[in-house]
């Protein structure tokens, strides 16, 4: 239920917001800037040198849900994010014109451009190979804009302790695709270019598995950095088995790839 509008709160609450209060000459009015947004001026004023405001404005200027319990008559203010409002921000900014599985959601807060203020990753699990993938980045009025968004199935992320000059924070997002008889699971090393696009710097291989008239074939992967100089080490194994009884046929085959950084890009080296 909304916050009414007659019910007010004094400015401490606000701790965490830029405040800028400026009264008129010879009148109780109050001109209220919450981080250079102005924010109901006829409905806040001074009373007996208390400025005094609409909590609703004031919970939606710190980007927080606001919970009005009528029987105890008490507003409780949280900045927390929640999952429903992740669901509003999809809703209202989503790529796709369709209707996401907001059941399988889930998110985390994580620092990806090394400024302040911490991005929200946010992945739907809609089934073995299908989701969706969304990063926010929170704005300077505390809103949350969408930047990324991709049809990813992603299993899971996290950040890489390898940190090149020049380059912000390396995430390692594993998706997984695939279909019937088929299981593909890539990862896609990406950062925050310096013009805050969110940017792929390297994909790989961790496993392709097929099958196809009683035998598969899997593909398997891994990579390492090589922090003496910036490098990427890949390499990948490949077998084919018969599926009745998980022996291998034929001789398995091993490959390496040796990876260097150019222009935010992992280059392979010829």
């Amino acid at each position: 239920m909304k916050v009414k509008r007659s019910l007010r709160v004094l400015l401490p609450i606000l701790g965490a917001c830029t405040i800028f209060v400026g009264t008129a000459v010879a009148s109780n009015s109050v001109g209220l800037f919450v981080n250079g947004k102005a924010r109901s001026p006829e409905e806040t004023k001074l009373d007996n040198g208390k400025v005094i405001a609409p909590v609703q404005d004031l919970v939606e200027a710190r980007g927080g849900p606001e919970i009005w319990d009528k029987e105890t008559r008490l507003v409780n203010i949280s900045a927390e994010i929640t999952k429903e409002m992740v669901e509003d921000w999809i809703r209202k900014q989503g790529n796709e014109k369709k209707n996401y599985y907001f059941d399988g959601l889930s998110f985390e807060e994580m620092n990806v451009d090394g400024d302040s203020e911490p991005e929200v990753l946010v992945r739907i699990d809609g089934g073995v190979h299908l989701g969706d993938f969304f990063i926010f980045d929170k704005q300077s009025n505390g809103s949350y804009k969408l930047i990324f968004e991709k049809p990813w199935h992603v299993d899971s992320w996290n950040i890489e302790n390898f940190r090149a000059d020049g380059m912000n924070p390396l995430f390692n997002i594993v998706t997984r695709t695939g279909g019937t008889d088929v299981d593909v699971r890539e990862s896609h090393l990406m950062y925050m270019n310096d013009s805050g696009v969110w940017t792929e710097a390297w994909k790989g291989t961790l496993k392709d598995r097929s099958v196809f008239q009683g035998k598969y074939h899997v593909a398997m992967g891994s990579y390492q950095f090589n922090d003496d100089n910036g490098e990427l080490f890949y390499w990948q194994t490949e077998m084919d088995a018969s599926l009745e009884d998980n022996k291998k046929e034929g001789d398995s085959k091993t490959t390496m790839k040796i990876f260097h950084l150019h222009q935010g890009k992992f280059i392979e080296k010829k």
